[in-house]
């Protein structure tokens, strides 16, 4: 009884490693490569997740790998920059299995497994990181910076580089530090482009400034000259106007000095107005109560200008200014 129960666990337990070994399952994470007896090729690509059957022990082994975005990062390399400067930098890879057409295939034959990816990887990316080299020190900081453009350098070197079945999705730049001699030259070099900036801003200032300044002059001569212009208009037009009163006054000479005291009269009167004058001045001479002789003669004050004759441009002043006496009114 006992070596009957003996063999039956016998082969309870020779049929659970017979089924262990007839069996393999792919995660949803997973491709897998499935060989037999050494032999691979693109059927042999298993990309359906869950459980599967092969044939039992040596016959066929199965191979699995991450189809996931794997993470590489480089140490902190030092790298020198075409002007010259020395520069620490970190950089980082995403990379993961080509999963498309044949790629796991490829990858199967280049890389056994995926640690043998990683440090081939590793040398190939630190390779890449170099092209860091090719550019100024300006190109990976400030507000200059084509930082994206080197990290898609980057990219494409290992693009070339990689073996098949690898596919490289990203690479960047992570950290970039500056040895302490470095740090003096960085800050002293911008210390002088900022004064660089400062003096053609301040240079750009002045000649805006000088332009604005030169433009209102141009604009304030052109209103002056037109003012000028039209103010000689205006006198000339005045001169004229005048000319032709002072000719229609000569006429009658009496009669325009006439209107002449009476239009004055009445402007200093036109309000309410006490006034004491001396009534031998013209125009207040006409306020006396005595009648002139003659009727119909005008009255003349004691002694006055003649106003038509000062207003004429080019007369003797003297001969102007002269008063009329009475006897030469009488006359």
């Amino acid at each position: 009884m006992k070596k009957a129960v003996a063999i039956i666990v016998g082969l309870v337990i020779l049929f659970v490693l017979v089924l262990f070994s007839m069996t393999y399952s792919v995660g949803f994470n997973q491709v897998a490569l499935k060989s037999h007896f050494g032999k691979v090729d693109a059927s042999s690509i298993i990309r359906e997740p869950g459980l599967h059957f092969r044939w039992p022990f040596f016959a066929d082994s199965v191979t699995t790998y991450d189809k996931r975005v794997q993470l590489l990062e480089t140490g902190e390399e030092n790298l020198q920059t075409t002007d010259g400067l020395q520069v620490v930098v970190k950089a980082f890879l995403l990379w993961k299995v080509d999963e498309e057409g044949e790629g796991p295939l490829h990858f199967y034959q280049s890389y056994p497994e995926m640690m043998d990816a990683r440090a081939a990887l590793f040398s190939q990316f630190r390779d890449a990181v170099s092209v860091v080299s090719e550019y100024e020190f300006s190109d990976l900081l400030g507000p200059s910076s084509t930082l994206d453009e080197i990290e898609g350098q980057i990219l494409k070197r290992m693009q070339a580089s990689v073996a098949q079945g690898v596919k490289p999705v990203s690479a960047g730049v992570s950290r970039i530090l500056l040895r302490e001699k470095t740090t003096t030259q960085v800050i002293d070099r911008m210390q002088a482009e900022r004064n660089t900036l400062a003096e053609n801003e301040r240079a750009r200032g002045e000649a805006e400034a000088e332009r604005i300044g030169s433009e209102a002059q141009t604009i304030r001569d052109k209103i002056y000259a037109f003012a000028e212009q039209r103010a000689q208009e205006i006198r000339t037009r005045a001169d004229e106007r005048g000319a032709r009163y002072l000719e229609e006054m000569s006429q009658d000479e009496e009669l325009a000095i006439f209107l002449i005291w009476i239009d004055t009269l009445e402007k200093a009167l036109a309000k309410n107005t006490t006034v004491i004058l001396d009534t031998d001045f013209a125009p207040w001479h006409l306020m006396k109560a005595e009648a002139p002789e003659g009727g119909l003669e005008i009255p003349q004050p004691d002694a006055y200008m003649n106003p038509i004759d000062a207003a004429r441009p080019g007369d003797d002043a003297e001969d102007d200014s002269k008063p009329l006496s009475r006897a030469d009114q009488g006359s």
